[in-house]
């Protein structure tokens, strides 16, 4: 016998542990770090491309799974959500259009990436790099840090009672 209930509850995505300041704060240096020493322009062409198609090989599979499971997503509790799997023919189109999109993407930042650098190294600043790699840390950090403010706003309080 089901019992009925009020409201369904959405799943939140975010392990509670990975929403933490330590856990920020570590993926803000490690973007700065990579942002400074790992520049992808520098890499041999066939390095560059392996990364941005893998980039949209690994998000085409993404977008093709959710579309052929949408039971899979963990907030499915929207009563407005289609819940029968996409037909075939339209989930390949809707992944390679994804895919081709997340790989311009990927490209897109490469080459904004060379145009900062360039940029900054005309203008005289020492160490670009580094610099670029301050500025990714802060974005990561800030980002992070919205975030979790907008999931904790979005997510009802257990303590409140509305009295």
């Amino acid at each position: 016998m089901d019992e009925p209930s009020s409201a369904p509850t959405p799943r939140s995505s975010v392990d509670p542990r990975l929403d933490s300041w330590p856990v920020h704060l570590a993926t803000a240096v490690a973007t700065g770090l990579v942002t400074t020493y790992l520049p992808v322009q520098r890499w041999r062409r066939p390095a560059r491309w392996a990364l941005h198609g893998g980039t949209g090989v690994l998000a085409g599979g993404g977008m093709a799974y959710l579309l052929r499971r949408p039971d899979a997503r963990p907030d499915v509790s929207r009563e407005d959500e289609p819940r029968a799997p996409l037909a075939p023919l339209p989930t390949a189109v809707t992944t390679l259009a994804f895919a081709a999109l997340v790989l311009g993407a990927s490209r897109g930042g490469e080459a904004a990436d060379v145009w900062v650098e360039r940029k900054l190294a005309a203008r005289g600043v020492r160490r670009p790099r580094a610099w670029m790699g301050v500025v990714a840390a802060g974005a990561s950090l800030v980002m992070s840090v919205s975030d979790s403010r907008r999931r904790a706003a979005d997510s009802p309080s257990p303590t409140s009672t509305g009295a």
